[in-house]
């Protein structure tokens, strides 16, 4: 018994050894967490005599970037001890080679202030520029090598900036590159700086290489679809010489037909063998039959379900069918189009015919239209010729009703300047619609319609700032629009069109609704910024109507603020705009550009 009270005794006395020991431990632990939780140190970047190019450095400079990090007090004064470096290396960059830095980092504040000094000095011109030429170019084309030197970026008397200077070499090298000479290299290339004078003397080699030519045309990856649709559509011929606008011609007319999920031409560059290259043609196939179902949302119809029917073989003749039905809060639409394959120089037939019905406004519209298209390949300057037959039963309330029909041929022109069609970031798009048709069988009067838009985004400049310009105007001429089929008619308000107003609310009023008009004119201007490479802040202005004439024309006005997303599948807008004239503020969602 006394036993067993002994080794109790002792097991109580090493339980209470070890709590002592967990409780040390944790004390310590407690004693390092908190040493090191004030050994965090806030901070903030100050710089001095920079100028604009302050943001410049605070976007760039490492220290800068990570003020809202929780940083040990010992990297801060490793990064603000290394900052100056930093900083005259990045004004380099901007041609100020002889840059003065100070720094002293206050600790005696809180937050820490890591302050700097900068002093610029002269920057760095430019004082002479050598440009040195060899291989085919020379002497095959001598004026091309003095457009070359007329072209280059970077003259003597510019200042000298890196980023001047690599976008010279670069812009010299492409203009080889993509016409004739694919294998053409920058061999070598110095740029000599002098910061005692403040000059820079730039030397650049090229060596061309041989000119390269095309040869015959290899397609890999055909097989559920005749190789006439590919061929018919190819614009290089043997023997033309190497340009990579006509291979991305090719690439682009192929995977427009539908039939492919992706094209890819390419050739071969071998210095060594440039006469007659074969242009090889990767293909990946489309399936032939596809069921499509979706649904999606926008705020100037609310909710929408959608399918599609796609036929890639229709009749076993390679037509390709669309069939679309559509259905949202206030419309409903079926329809189907039919493309042929493309002619022998490339022009795509179609034809198709809908039914849509429209609750808009006040105004509820039966519309049926049916017709035949022809389509140039070429989408950057893309042509379509038409002739359409309108028809539409037009109802306001329940005492007003017409039937309005209208055939007309019509020739449209666009032309797309942009680096993506997807999701462009610069660049411009522009059309013009012509229609026209005489009085007759179907046309009550002479009828003739025109129709101009265009969209401009420019470059970013200042690094993030962007501009988005919008405009349209249009005209229906010799009928009036109580003849003229709605769909020939104008109205505007919306997400694409004027913001803060409500989807086609702007037009003629008629019994209490809003209708079509002959007329109309849209301009929008928007300023954009990038807080990041994806996501942008906007500010804009619209201003847009629709009337029966230009005298009674009178433009209504919307702006306000939004936000944009570059999303893999296009730009994403949601916008809050004020309408000047309802004295109300209405939200916005899209999806693209307003092309």
């Amino acid at each position: 018994m006394f036993f067993l009270a002994a080794c109790l005794s002792q097991g109580a006395h090493a339980q209470n050894d070890d709590a002592a020991i967990q409780a040390a431990n944790d004390s310590v632990a407690a004693n390092v967490q908190n040493e090191a939780e004030e050994r965090v140190t806030p901070y903030r970047v100050e710089i001095e005599g920079a100028g604009g190019l302050t943001p410049f450095l605070i976007d760039n400079l490492e220290l800068a970037k990570r003020q809202s990090q929780s940083l040990h007090e010992d990297e801060v004064q490793r990064l603000a001890g290394v900052a100056p470096v930093q900083i005259r290396s990045l004004l380099a960059t901007e041609g100020y080679f002889s840059a003065a830095v100070t720094h002293m980092l206050d600790r005696n504040v809180t937050p820490w202030v890591a302050r700097y000094t900068v002093t610029l000095n002269e920057r760095t011109l430019v004082r002479a520029v050598d440009l040195r030429f060899k291989g085919q170019l020379v002497e095959a084309d001598p004026r091309r090598v003095e457009r070359l030197r007329r072209q280059w970026g970077l003259k003597a008397g510019g200042i000298f900036q890196q980023k001047a200077w690599d976008d010279a070499k670069s812009e010299m090298l492409k203009s080889l590159l993509v016409r004739d000479y694919p294998a053409a290299a920058i061999t070598a290339s110095e740029a000599r700086i002098e910061p005692l004078t403040a000059s820079a003397t730039l030397s650049v080699e090229v060596d061309s290489g041989p000119a390269f030519t095309f040869g015959e045309l290899e397609i890999e990856g055909l097989q559920r679809y005749s190789s006439r649709i590919v061929t018919d559509l190819n614009p290089i011929k043997p023997g033309d010489p190497y340009s990579q606008e006509k291979l991305n011609e090719l690439q682009a007319r192929v995977q427009d037909t539908g039939y492919f999920r992706s094209a890819f031409a390419t050739v071969d560059i071998d210095p060594t063998k440039p006469h007659n290259v074969p242009v090889r043609l990767d293909l990946n196939e489309n399936e032939r039959k596809r069921l499509s179902l979706g649904i999606g949302f926008s705020t100037d119809s609310g909710a929408r379900l959608q399918v599609k029917w796609l036929n890639r073989n229709f009749l076993q003749r390679d037509w390709r069918l669309e069939s679309n039905l559509k259905i949202d809060r206030d419309n409903r639409l079926i329809g189907s189009d039919v493309y042929l394959p493309p002619l022998e120089n490339g022009w795509i037939p179609s034809f198709g015919a809908h039914y849509e019905y429209t609750n808009s406004a006040g105004e509820t519209v039966d519309k049926v239209q049916t017709g035949a298209r022809l389509t140039s390949p070429d989408k950057n300057n893309e042509k379509v010729w038409a002739l359409t037959f309108y028809a539409d039963r037009q109802r306001i309330g329940d005492t007003y009703s017409a039937n309005r029909e209208a055939l007309l041929a019509s020739f449209s022109y666009t032309r797309r300047r942009v680096d993506n069609l997807i999701s462009p970031t610069r660049g411009y798009v522009a059309s013009i619609d012509l229609g026209a048709g005489p009085s007759g069988v179907v046309n009550e009067d002479n009828i003739a319609r025109v129709v101009a838009r265009a969209t401009y985004l420019s470059p970013t400049w200042h690094r993030r700032w962007q501009a988005v310009l919008r405009g349209q105007v249009g005209q229906v001429f010799g009928s009036s629009r109580q003849t003229v089929p709605g769909d020939l008619l104008f109205r505007t308000g919306g997400d694409q069109s004027v913001r803060g107003y409500g989807y086609n609310r702007l037009g003629v009023e008629q019994d209490g609704a809003i209708v079509g008009g002959t007329v109309t004119a849209v301009v929008s201007a928007e300023l954009v910024y990038r807080i990041t490479p994806a996501w942008g802040a906007a500010i804009f202005t619209d201003a847009g109507n629709a009337a029966d004439s230009w005298g009674d024309f009178k433009f209504r006005h919307g702006s306000g603020v939004g936000a944009r997303w570059r999303s893999p599948i296009g730009p994403v807008n949601l916008d809050l705009a004020y309408g000047h004239e309802t004295r109300e503020p209405r939200l916005h969602f899209s999806i693209g550009y307003g092309f």
